[in-house]
């Protein structure tokens, strides 16, 4: 190959190269994953055509209820002050709109888990009685005065709390 045709095959490399970053930066065709820090919560999520993608926020903690909800609930704070954040302080620019409108779209269509985990309560006298009732009836016990004996507990404390 000679050297005009070398040269001419890197610039026309180094331009195509350009030009496709250049248009997968505009269209945001690639899955980018963003990662921030908010209230001593990190929050991860993806967005891809600028889209934010649901399933993607706070995967991370998918399998810790209590801390997926927190996130899940930080992401939501995160989408809405983007959003006002953007809509008060106007740029310009094809980049700009597609962020704003990203973050405006998930803010208003995003919606966190919300779970609260506390510890089991203790059972009543009622309820134990109620499932010592079931448990001798399925298990058929030798003793069928047990068994009557276990649901005519149940059954007179059931009467007194009516």
């Amino acid at each position: 190959m000679d050297p005009i045709s070398v040269l001419f095959a890197a610039l026309l490399d180094s331009t195509s190269s350009a030009v496709s970053n250049h248009m997968q930066e505009a269209l945001g065709t690639e899955t980018k994953t963003v990662t921030v820090e908010h209230n001593d919560q990190r929050i991860s999520f993806q967005h891809q055509l600028w889209r934010i993608r649901h399933e993607s926020v706070c995967v991370d903690k998918r399998d810790r209820i209590d801390e997926f909800s927190k996130c899940t609930l930080a992401a939501k704070e995160i989408f809405v002050d983007a959003c006002r954040y953007l809509r008060e302080n106007q740029g310009s620019g094809l980049k700009y709109d597609k962020t704003k409108n990203m973050y405006c779209t998930a803010s208003s269509s995003f919606k966190p888990t919300i779970a609260f985990v506390a510890p089991a309560s203790q059972a009543s006298p009622l309820e134990l009685a109620r499932r010592e009732c079931n448990r001798l009836v399925l298990q058929q016990p030798e003793s069928v005065e047990a068994r009557e004996e276990a649901c005519a507990r149940y059954e007179a404390l059931k009467s007194q709390e009516q």
